[in-house]
């Protein structure tokens, strides 16, 4: 089995070929800035959210790997 699955009693999880996609989200009230391709992308949310907000200090880069239920 690869790396990057995971085997359940009835399925699998098999990561898929789709783009990861990128997120930023404020610790402070919790919102989430847009879906972005990269990283960086993601994280110009968070300039634009301090500009708005300047006492959001705490922020978080969030990834998403898209996946695949396959039966076992």
């Amino acid at each position: 089995m690869p790396d990057n699955a995971y085997r359940f009693a009835r399925f699998q999880l098999r990561r898929t070929r789709g783009p990861l996609i990128f997120r930023a989200q404020c610790e402070v009230c919790e919102e989430l800035g847009p879906q972005a391709a990269t990283g960086d992308a993601a994280m110009m949310w968070v300039v634009l959210h301090r500009w708005d907000h300047p006492d959001h200090e705490l922020f978080r880069e969030l990834s998403s790997t898209p996946y695949r239920v396959a039966p076992r």
